[in-house]
């Protein structure tokens, strides 16, 4: 249980993570071998992982030197004398900018002989992970970082920072898997991102994040992108809410023809929506600008399918969700309502 008395519960920085990560890839120095052998077999199964990610073969005796903030990359170790590990660690931020081509920009150039091997460390949730693929670094993730610490657990070590760690990083995978065993009414934001997190499975084109506004922000999530009448239509689950989406961002339009075509798109909608088994509505609140709400979507009661113990049943919501893409798919071959009339 993640409690009070959990080092991790005070020490909550990225800073706290880096040390726990230097901490444990220290104990694989090989000097540690007679010392503790069960925190140096314990830092070597760790090395070994985060080799195997990185598809190369496992050490058995090497040399193991860390370093922290070298040339600001987060954490650096010396893998004997081939291989360089550069980890890049997170909790709940994101990379920004060209960071992750600096870092290793940066470490090839102090270690030229040497074959770099990047990671990329995320124990919080991210919406995507396209910027570290591109940049060539493997994924750590929450998932898998909690894999490897279970695994050097089940080897019989006995440690109270490393069980504090692996409490943390549990407990933050039952927060976000929490949308399974709650009602949608009592999700937190954990719950969210763990829900949007699964419907990735099923729809790969959607993505999420908080979004901010003068109403308090939200959860969401948007996915389902196409053109109709040069405007981007979608899909957006607004928390509790689903909309039919209508936007343009690339050019500028006055407000009386944006809500021209949002007043049109919403006709098509309906149209469309005859038979699919959803009910569509106009938002109480319309707006006008680059991007509007043209319908709201519920299947009666929520648009969150429940099962008899009003938790969600998944698979249902997933279907039901189709559903209101394809009458968006529909809708967009339809251009009766395309011109103002």
């Amino acid at each position: 249980m993640f409690d009070n008395s959990n080092l991790f519960r005070w020490a909550t920085s990225e800073l706290s993570q880096d040390a726990f990560i230097c901490w444990l890839l220290s104990w694989a120095d090989s000097s540690y071998a007679n010392k503790n052998p069960e925190m140096h077999n314990a830092g070597k199964i760790f090395v070994n992982y985060l080799l195997e990610l990185s598809a190369e073969s496992p050490i058995s005796n090497e040399n193991i030197v860390v370093r922290k903030q070298l040339d600001s990359a987060d954490i650096v170790a010396e893998i004997g004398k081939s291989y360089i590990l550069l980890i890049e660690d997170k909790t709940d931020t994101s990379e920004h900018g060209d960071q992750l081509d600096r870092y290793k920009t940066a470490i090839q150039a102090r270690y030229p002989d040497r074959k770099i091997l990047p990671i990329f460390c995320k124990t919080g949730n991210q919406s995507n992970y396209k910027k570290a693929k591109k940049s060539g670094y493997s994924l750590l993730l929450r998932k898998d970082f909690l894999h490897i610490l279970m695994e050097i657990k089940k080897s019989g070590l006995e440690n109270n920072i490393f069980d504090d760690f692996l409490s943390l990083l549990d407990f933050r995978e039952k927060e976000t898997q929490s949308f399974l065993h709650l009602h949608p009414n009592d999700w937190s934001r954990h719950s969210w991102q763990g829900f949007f997190l699964s419907l990735q499975d099923a729809f790969p084109d959607l993505n999420w994040g908080y979004v901010a506004n003068a109403q308090g922000g939200f959860m969401g999530a948007w996915w389902h992108f196409g053109a109709w009448c040069g405007w981007q239509t979608y899909l957006q689950i607004e928390e509790k809410s689903l909309v039919m989406k209508l936007g343009c961002w690339t050019e500028k339009h006055i407000p009386s023809a944006r809500a021209s075509v949002r007043n049109r798109w919403l006709k098509t909608l309906e149209a469309a929506n005859k038979e699919s088994g959803i009910t569509i509505t106009p938002p109480v609140r319309r707006g006008n600008g680059r991007s509007m709400t043209a319908a709201l979507v519920s299947s009666g009661n929520d648009w969150i399918q429940l099962d008899k113990n009003q938790l969600i049943d998944f698979d249902s919501t997933v279907i039901f969700l189709r559903k209101a893409m394809a009458v968006i798919d529909k809708a967009r071959s339809d251009l009766t309502f395309s011109e103002n009339k």
